[in-house]
């Protein structure tokens, strides 16, 4: 699945009935701490599908903020060649 797909397929969940419609990074703090439960107590298939929830608000809070995950890739690379210049 390429990336494009995936954002389209990710909002069509995303709707005000949602339980963090209001509160995004409230939830994803919430499964990013499910990650790290998973990571300790859980199976490999338990951390990947918990890091999916991760990826689903990273994607929908771009898409709140008129950016994409593929914009965010970019910029993320971009950061991290910067360090690696940096030596950091």
């Amino acid at each position: 699945m390429n990336t494009e797909l995936y954002q389209d397929l990710a909002l069509k969940f995303f709707n005000p009935d949602h339980r963090n419609h209001g509160e995004l990074a409230k939830g994803l703090i919430e499964e990013a701490n499910e990650v790290k439960e998973a990571e300790d107590n859980e199976t490999r298939q338990d951390l990947l599908q918990e890091l999916g929830d991760v990826l689903w608000y990273v994607t929908i809070m771009a898409n709140q903020e008129g950016s994409s995950l593929t914009q965010i890739m970019n910029m993320n690379y971009n950061k991290l060649e910067l360090r690696n210049l940096n030596g950091k």
